[in-house]
């Protein structure tokens, strides 16, 4: 089985499982996408390049 974590810097938003040929994924709840934006906000990148290469999937 192996678990993916989708986040943004540090802060969780989506946990992928793969076990062989099935897989499944969740969301995480609004808080954690409404903590991101906060924080990329704060960080001035909002809607930026810098946005989206924070993004990374841990395994």
């Amino acid at each position: 089985m192996k678990l993916i974590t989708i986040s943004w810097r540090d802060i969780p938003s989506q946990v992928l499982v793969k076990a062989g040929r099935t897989k499944a994924k969740v969301q995480l709840s609004h808080r954690f996408q409404a903590a991101i934006d906060r924080a990329a906000m704060r960080a001035g990148k909002g809607g930026s390049e810098a946005y989206l290469d924070a993004w990374q999937r841990v395994s």
